[in-house]
């Protein structure tokens, strides 16, 4: 096992905190890509979403279920560096292969390694939090990172209306913008874990790490703060998960009447196909730019209280749901107002206040483990989707929307059995 140092005893710097934050831009590169680019293109070329979807679902439980065991390997070997960078170069090259034009069964290949190994990287990056950070300092760095992460989906959706390219040659450009913004996190952030090359064999380094996730898990009862913030957790983010894959197609649908009058919007006119699809990105571009101040601005907040952050976030997007209800389709600017900008707090809020309240609750030797049980809560939150498309199918798009605020309401009460240990004098002076 490689020899522990407390985070505070860890020397960190601007260069490094900078880079890692970068790397939550680039990752952001490659999520927008998929959801605004990837996904119109899967459906003609391959006829449908079907087979889409199903890559969809094997590769995020194919990471759901590696994640808590590569969390123990880190504890293990302390190497997450170099793990981050494997996972990086798989997703880069899986993402330059979507411009290949070699048939559907290719692009589905390449979709399934690309959203396996990104999710598997987040594994890595999000553990390198302890490395960047001083433990009174990281809700501020994680929400830097999550504010400036949504610059990365800002990019792309200038970059699709500014270029006249075709998606295959779109690919190649987020390929390369990815693996840019990635190096500086690549080339300078070190697990302070890291001891170097392993002194033991690599079966040996497995076989431990395996007992150490074993002992987590039955360890978890024992546990009760971490166990309800990972139910929690679960059903918040399935909510966040739902958000990000509907919030085009739900935009569109309920807006699709009022666009053949004509939406308004301070002063400008959204009318026809063309009018609505503009609408749409202008809306995604209001919801990421608020999702970034919230995440410059909402650090100390985050490292004062963050199980407040999440509650108070959870309500939030409470209110989205309702907003998106009572304003689409019918008043854009109230509809901005709510959905665009309480679901932008909502999904800023959760996911930086997350990531601190696991390392409130993580003892140094366990960050991997403890993130690698907060990843699969990430990973495996695909419920509400199933219930989104049920309920949209047989009532529509708003009693679809509606219908997410039963995992709303699980959430808060979860969390509400949440007790976070006192943070340290030392933790909040380091």
């Amino acid at each position: 096992m490689p020899e522990l140092t407390k985070p505070s005893d860890h020397a960190t710097s601007p260069w490094r905190t900078g880079s890692w934050v970068v790397y939550d831009l680039a990752g952001n590169i490659y999520s927008a890509t998929v959801t605004f680019v990837l996904t119109s293109y899967a459906k003609e070329q391959l006829g449908g979403l079907t087979e889409y979807g199903v890559a969809s679902f094997l590769s995020m439980l194919a990471a759901g279920l590696l994640i808590p065991f590569l969390g123990a390997l880190l504890d293990t070997t302390g190497r997450t560096s170099r793990y981050l960078k494997v996972s990086t170069a798989l997703c880069v090259a899986a993402l330059a292969g979507w411009g290949l034009n070699w048939g559907g069964a290719w692009l589905l290949t390449c979709y399934f390694a690309a959203n396996l190994s990104f999710n598997v990287a987040l594994l890595f990056y999000n553990t390198l939090i302890t490395s960047v950070a001083a433990p009174s300092r990281v809700g501020r760095i994680s929400g830097l990172g999550i504010g400036v992460g949504y610059l990365g989906t800002i990019i792309v959706l200038v970059l699709l209306h500014l270029l006249d390219v075709g998606p295959r040659t779109f690919f190649l450009i987020s390929a390369g913008m990815f693996l840019v913004l990635a190096c500086p996190c690549l080339a300078w952030v070190r697990d302070r874990r890291d001891a170097g090359a392993p002194t033991k064999p690599t079966g040996e380094i497995l076989r431990e790490a395996n007992h150490r996730l074993m002992e987590t898990l039955r360890s978890l009862p024992k546990h009760p703060a971490l166990m309800w913030f990972l139910i929690g957790n679960f059903f918040l983010v399935d909510v966040l998960n739902t958000a990000v894959i509907y919030f085009a197609d739900f935009t569109t649908d309920v807006f699709a009447a009022q666009a053949e009058q004509g939406i308004e919007l301070f002063g400008s006119i959204y009318q026809g196909q063309d009018g609505i699809r503009e609408f749409m990105q202008i809306a995604g571009l209001y919801l990421n730019v608020i999702a970034l101040m919230v995440g410059v601005g909402i650090g100390r907040w985050t490292d004062r209280a963050p199980l407040t952050v999440m509650i108070v976030s959870a309500v939030a997007l409470f209110g989205a749901l309702i907003g998106g209800a009572v304003y689409g389709g019918s008043n854009a600017v109230g509809y901005l107002c709510t959905l665009v900008a309480l679901g932008g707090f909502g999904l800023t809020g959760i996911w930086a206040a997350g990531r601190k309240v696991i390392v409130l609750l993580s003892p140094p030797d366990m960050i991997g483990q403890y993130f690698g049980l907060y990843g699969i809560t990430v990973k495996l939150s695909f419920f509400g989707s199933v219930i989104y498309g049920v309920v949209h199918d047989a009532y529509g798009s708003k009693p679809a929307m509606l219908a997410q605020s039963t995992q709303l309401i699980l959430g808060l009460l979860c969390l509400l059995k949440v007790r976070l240990p006192a943070q340290t004098a030392t933790s909040n002076h380091a």
